[in-house]
């Protein structure tokens, strides 16, 4: 099939590989001993905003939950114990089913990128330690917003924006996507809940993003 875009733009945990577990865990690993409300709370905030980098949400945790004073030596300390504490597993989790096959599918003859709130370094070295390095234009990632990522993408590499497509899991994919222009498809995994807007068009997985796209952009 054919795709009638100029470019697709991914974010990478709960879309192409299926890691929103493993982080979750590591949150909850994190602020262990704080109870079953913190839990719930940290487990809520992530599935509403996946696509912020990890310091913003451990800021929100630490201060909203737990009424810390502002601390980043604490937390730059906790985003890189979380770091140590995903990174082999995310390298290794399987791919979110229509993932790999898309991609590499259309690899050769579309600009496929990775706009992530993992950090940029982190995220690369995942990406290559999973031997997919060459199959993306480029890989993007925090500390700038995603919002941020998405624009500098779209301006450096001159995207056209009215046939550009973002695939996103979270509230934060469809405000980058939003925020330039691009059309958006959302990632709702079986038993997630739903928290994008009524209209917003949704595909369980990758195994149908062909036609999802070709839904999106009419053609």
């Amino acid at each position: 099939m054919t795709l009638p875009c100029h470019a697709v733009l991914f974010d990478f945990d709960g879309v192409i590989v299926d890691s929103n577990r493993i982080k979750i865990d590591a949150f909850l690993e994190l602020y262990r001993g704080h109870g079953p409300a913190v839990a719930e709370a940290i487990t809520t905030f992530y599935n509403r905003n996946g696509g912020l980098p990890r310091e913003h949400k451990l800021r929100h945790f630490d201060q909203v939950l737990l009424g810390l004073p502002p601390d980043e030596a604490r937390v730059r300390a906790l985003a890189d114990r979380f770091g140590t504490m995903v990174e082999d597993a995310v390298s290794s989790c399987p791919e979110v089913p229509g993932a790999l096959d898309f991609i590499r599918r259309h690899a050769a003859t579309r600009p496929l990128f990775v706009a992530s709130g993992t950090p940029e370094t982190e995220l690369r070295r995942i990406i290559d330690r999973r031997g997919w390095t060459p199959l993306f234009t480029e890989t993007a990632g925090s500390p700038r917003h995603k919002r941020d990522v998405v624009a500098d993408l779209v301006a450096r590499h001159r995207l056209d924006t009215d046939r550009a497509v973002f695939v996103g899991d979270a509230l934060t994919d469809l405000e980058a996507a939003d925020s330039n222009g691009l059309r958006f498809i959302g990632i709702l995994r079986p038993g997630a809940d739903n928290v994008f807007p009524s209209g917003t068009h949704l595909i369980p997985d990758l195994t149908t993003l062909d036609a999802a796209i070709a839904a999106v952009l009419g053609g």
